[in-house]
């Protein structure tokens, strides 16, 4: 069996893989992706708050980037701890307002930079075999003739935390809410860039239109919600919207599109034992800390997370016991803050309280 050597292999290539990849160089890095190509078509998840500006400009995508398909976000209109709309506008964050992504070509841009940097990247790794020998991980793709060697392995795959849970590492879920939502075609009558966000009954909404025209439809519920299937068919999940005047306004000359199901619920590792699964091992993006959309936290912590990551490796994490503990404790700093502004967020809407949703998630 032929070996590579490299300095440091990724299994994850989606936006906290690809940005470790261009932070790493000049060093070898490999990338491992479980698809087989890399995505396209609409994608959900188009928050990036102002604060990510310098994370761009490291990575040097800053112009190419402000060139995109983005929308810089508008104000949002929340009903959540009232019964009445509330207005924030996102000027007066003092990072900038942030941006509404065209999630995919914001994707195909870190791709470009990470290959810019000679970064490897291999589709199609659906399965391999892992482990620690001497001073080197080893991992064997299935099906391959070739095993690559590297002192540093990361997980970026996501929130499945595939190589960390093979490795043992615990990777606990806070809740099991799903996220049903729509692109729903757009129309020339609707410049409207505000976000709206409205709590119900037995979960959360969310509205906001994207620069390619669509609007995003979400909707945030028990994954055990006896009605779930019937809001998977695409009128009926707009009707439920429209019931609501703040969606309503945004949504009477839309017309309904089909309904998508991903997991979304919080979850996170166990990230005071990383070093459990031997030197050399990080995480990083949702496998290390999922989170809730609520938050709009999930891109910017891929990308955050990624920039602690080089400064560990570059640090010498898998012989230096306190660059793997500086990442520790800024992973660790992190779930802390998230998870306690989390309970306080869903603690808002007191009406709902006695709710099996809320009261679930009330801490």
């Amino acid at each position: 069996m032929q070996a590579r050597e490299w300095d440091v292999i990724i299994l994850g290539a989606g936006p906290a893989g690809l940005a470790l990849a261009t932070r790493l160089a000049p060093k070898r890095v490999l990338l491992l992706e479980r698809q087989a190509q890399a995505a396209d078509g609409l994608r959900i998840g188009e928050s990036l708050p102002g604060a990510a500006g310098v994370l761009l400009q490291r990575l040097g995508i800053w112009e190419a980037f402000q060139s995109g398909n983005h929308l810089e976000r508008g104000a949002t209109i929340a009903i959540w701890d009232r019964d009445e709309p509330v207005w924030r506008d996102s000027l007066r964050d003092p990072a900038g307002p942030g941006w509404l992504l065209d999630r995919r070509g914001f994707e195909q841009l870190l791709l470009y930079a990470a290959r810019r940097c000679g970064a490897s990247i291999d589709y199609g790794c659906a399965d391999f075999q892992v482990a620690r020998q001497s001073a080197y991980w080893t991992l064997v793709p299935e099906g391959s003739q070739v095993r690559h060697l590297a002192p540093v392995i990361v997980d970026a795959s996501g929130r499945a935390a595939y190589l960390a849970r093979r490795l043992g590492l615990s990777h606990s879920k806070q809740d099991a809410q799903l996220c049903l939502h729509s692109f729903l075609p757009g129309h020339a009558a609707d410049e409207d860039t505000t976000m709206r966000i409205l709590a119900d009954q037995d979960g959360w909404w969310y509205c906001v239109r994207l620069a390619n025209g669509y609007r995003v439809l979400a909707y945030h519920l028990d994954a055990k919600h006896r009605g779930r299937q019937a809001l998977q068919q695409p009128d009926t999940f707009l009707a439920r919207a429209r019931r609501h005047p703040l969606l309503a306004e945004v949504l009477t000359q839309r017309k309904a599109a089909d309904v998508h199901v991903r997991p979304a619920g919080t979850a996170v590792l166990d990230l005071a034992n990383l070093d459990a699964a031997g030197p050399g091992f990080l995480a990083i993006g949702d496998a290390a800390i999922t989170f809730d959309p609520i938050s709009s936290q999930g891109l910017f912590h891929a990308l955050a997370s990624a920039e602690s990551a080089a400064a560990a490796i570059h640090a010498g994490c898998w012989y230096r016991a306190d660059a793997l503990a500086a990442f520790q404790q800024e992973l660790l700093a992190v779930a802390s803050h998230y998870l306690a502004k989390r309970r306080l967020t869903y603690r808002g809407p007191e009406r709902f309280a006695q709710a099996p949703f809320w009261a679930a998630r009330r801490g």
